[in-house]
């Protein structure tokens, strides 16, 4: 069970979870792009995948390497704490990315493309969880260094430059995370406010492992609440909602386009 996470985060991990289990196989291939202190790549482990996490952050690696020991020690995953566009490429089965893209510009973001194109089969995916609806721009994309918000012709705008198909996408987290974002932008605004004088690079990198009560981490009796059981209401209504426009996180899927 998912649980001790941000509502918005368990509700992304119920989809995610959920979503691949049709998509790809177990003992599936991925890499995650941006692992953190690893929690989405420890959900896919639990499901059966073996994979590679990369990240900037090394403090965040550290972590990683923590939560995620067992299967390092089966070899069912490695972590680099590196820059991802400097790695050597696999062939992956599925490329994920949570919470990256938005902070680079356009030729970055080609870049980054053109790379994770060669990082996977030419039958895998790249799979991508980005904050959506600029309307909703705030304190915390300031603090992250986001560039922007996506939108749904954004990513297919995205995809048609970038010669890929988009396979599939939906908005997540509405309306519970829009219910929470005056009072997450106050608590962002309390404890992160000082690294607006930081470099886009460095608040990037320092995105990568966040501790902030509250709204990061958890006292552990919040796990009362902060469960799948208890959010499943709203992750149905995530799911009813998956094409509002005003979902503040979006789900999506790329595929390499065939060569004829």
């Amino acid at each position: 069970m998912i649980k001790g996470q941000a509502p918005g985060t368990i509700l992304q991990f119920m989809f995610i979870r959920n979503r691949l289990k049709r998509i790809v196989k177990k003992s599936s291939t991925f890499i995650e792009v941006g692992s953190g202190n690893g929690f989405l790549s420890n959900l896919l482990l639990k499901q059966g995948y073996i994979g590679t996490g990369v990240d900037l952050n090394s403090s965040a690696c550290e972590n990683n390497l923590s939560l995620n020991q067992n299967f390092i020690d089966q070899k069912k995953y490695f972590i680099l704490n590196a820059d991802f566009n400097s790695q050597s490429e696999n062939n992956f089965d599925f490329l994920i990315c949570a919470m990256v893209i938005e902070h680079i510009n356009d030729t970055e973001l080609k870049v980054f493309l053109d790379k994770a194109k060669r990082s996977i089969k030419p039958n895998g995916r790249l799979i991508f969880l980005v904050p959506s609806n600029m309307h909703a721009w705030g304190i915390e994309d300031v603090i992250a260094g986001h560039v922007k918000r996506y939108s749904f012709s954004e990513i297919q705008i995205m995809a048609l430059n970038n010669e890929l198909n988009v396979e599939f996408k939906c908005g997540l987290n509405y309306p519970i995370s829009n219910w929470l974002l005056k009072l997450s932008n106050r608590i962002v605004n309390k404890n992160e406010r000082y690294l607006i004088t930081k470099s886009e690079h460095e608040r990037t990198v320092y995105t990568g492992n966040r501790n902030i009560k509250f709204k990061t981490v958890f006292p552990k009796y919040f796990n009362v609440i902060l469960n799948e059981i208890v959010l499943y209401p709203f992750y149905l209504l995530q799911l009813i909602n998956y094409k509002n426009e005003k979902s503040l996180i979006m789900y999506f899927e790329l595929s390499l386009k065939s060569k004829s």
